[in-house]
């Protein structure tokens, strides 16, 4: 297997434009390191098949690939309509409704029983990630009469916003734990909780899961405004984050989206904690096969930012052309990475810090050395992962190589930007001949290596370490 020529993880959301098998072993061979799958859609069933076809893909085409669950959350979405796709148009009556018998047309249902107790008349209501506004007109019984200020198309199943409404649910629902127990049945790598909005939110989630003796990679998805004043606990208690800009462009100004994604990213890369940059990267190409100039430079620009991934959602789910996005993503990654020196260093550097982490002393020195020396790849041997998070923070110009005896860990390496996890059940006591033999497979040349270890369960006593490794 060929590294590949980017070094940016690219998640695709599956469904039914990608669920085949084939599709799958396309996608992987053209970038796909992770796949979402969005438990708000389908049943266990549906789900369990396109992980068979996930596994089966990835053996096939003999690339790694993560699986993460997406949690719904507290996810208030509307029924099925009677014409899917509908069009909305401006000055047009809508009524929203508890009523789960709703014609689906001029009467909507409504999966969230207290939206007439909790809106007031004169409340703006946002669907389909804020691209259609609504304004409460009357409520009256379980009905809420609206004006549509901003149409659009509207199909069945989105999601309906109520920005600056407190809705007095929690993030993690018993429709979440459902989902969690099929997650630890079928092991999947990762799961990403929904509208987050403290550790708490992220605690009861990896609480519940450790009773079902799961342990997955947990992403805290931020599209809450109430999560950007607690994001720093909420990065303490999660593995990662996921900027999911659609709820989130809703929460807040939407011409704030930007700065805060650049925080965002930038608290994330601090902390050595993967960051996904999701939501309308490429939307276009839902419907055509090639993206906007904006959207190119958005992809860009949340690569120079420092996100360590880069997710399509509709367009690799329901879109037309879900290969071609995802080797879109590739080509502006592969362009854009070259670029990133200087963007992303000088925010990890832990300069002004009054003690830093052995580990981290380890990762500023591979980024010092990698000014002057001109290695061919990082070797890291790692039991956690945590080593090889800490020097991806810098976004070297090289690959590391996190060599681990865990499978589980290799997998959730898959979120880390520039990492190549690689199992081997028995760490080999020569690292020498094994990169040396590795790099050849890869028809890579050079003769210097750098090599971090620290103490491990078969050297308890170990120094953390960096080691120049020269081939001869």
């Amino acid at each position: 297997m060929t590294l590949r020529a980017h070094k940016t993880k690219i998640i695709c959301t599956i469904g039914p434009s990608s669920d085949s098998l084939d599709i799958l072993e396309n996608l992987i061979s053209a970038g796909m390191d992770i796949a979402r799958l969005n438990f708000s859609h389908g049943t266990f069933a549906d789900h369990h098949r396109i992980i068979d076809h996930l596994r089966h893909a990835s053996r096939k085409t003999g690339r790694r690939v993560a699986i993460m669950g997406d949690l719904p959350g507290p996810k208030i979405r509307i029924g099925r309509l009677a014409t899917d796709p509908h069009e909305l148009k401006y000055g047009q009556l809508l009524t929203l409704t508890v009523d789960p018998e709703a014609d689906g047309c001029d009467r909507i249902f409504v999966n969230f029983d207290r939206l007439p107790q909790k809106v007031r008349e004169g409340d703006k209501l946002y669907l389909n990630d804020g691209l259609i506004q609504l304004r409460v007109k009357e409520i009256s019984g379980g009905d809420v009469l609206c004006l549509v200020e901003e149409g659009g198309e509207l199909r069945s199943r989105k999601g309906l916003n109520l920005p600056g409404v407190s809705l007095g649910i929690r993030a993690f629902t018993d429709n979440d734990r459902k989902w969690l127990e099929f997650a630890a049945e079928e092991e999947l790598d990762a799961v990403s909780q929904s509208f987050v909005e403290s550790s708490v939110d992220i605690n009861e989630v990896r609480q519940t899961a450790s009773t079902m003796g799961y342990q997955p990679f947990l992403l805290a998805k931020i599209e809450r405004a109430g999560a950007l004043n607690r994001i720093d606990a909420i990065l303490q208690a999660a593995d990662g984050i996921m900027i999911a800009r659609g709820d989130l462009g809703v929460e807040v100004p939407v011409e704030r989206i930007a700065i805060i994604q650049k925080n965002l990213i930038r608290k994330a890369n601090y902390e050595g904690k993967p960051v996904v940059t999701a939501t309308q990267m490429l939307e276009s190409m839902t419907d055509s096969p090639r993206p906007t100039r904006a959207e190119v430079t958005d992809v860009s620009n949340a690569i120079l930012d420092g996100t360590d991934c880069v997710m399509l959602s509709g367009e690799s789910a329901i879109g037309e052309y879900p290969l071609e996005a995802v080797r879109m993503l590739a080509r502006i990654a592969a362009v854009t990475e070259p670029l990133q020196k200087g963007y992303v260093e000088d925010q990890c550097t832990d300069r002004g810090q009054k003690e830093i982490s052995l580990r981290n002393l380890v990762a500023l020195s591979v980024r010092e050395a990698l000014l002057h020396l001109p290695a061919t790849v990082i070797l890291t041997p790692t039991q956690s992962g945590a080593t090889a998070r800490s020097i991806a923070r810098f976004r070297p110009m090289i690959w590391i190589l996190a060599v681990s005896p865990l499978l589980d860990t290799c997998q959730k390496l898959q979120f880390s930007y520039g990492v190549y996890p690689l199992h081997e059940p028995e760490l080999p006591e020569n690292w020498n001949r094994y990169v040396h033999s590795w790099l050849k497979s890869q028809g890579l040349e050079g003769d210097k290596v750098l090599l971090t270890e620290g103490p491990s369960p078969r050297h308890p006593q170990a120094n953390h370490r960096m080691e120049i490794i020269e081939l001869r």
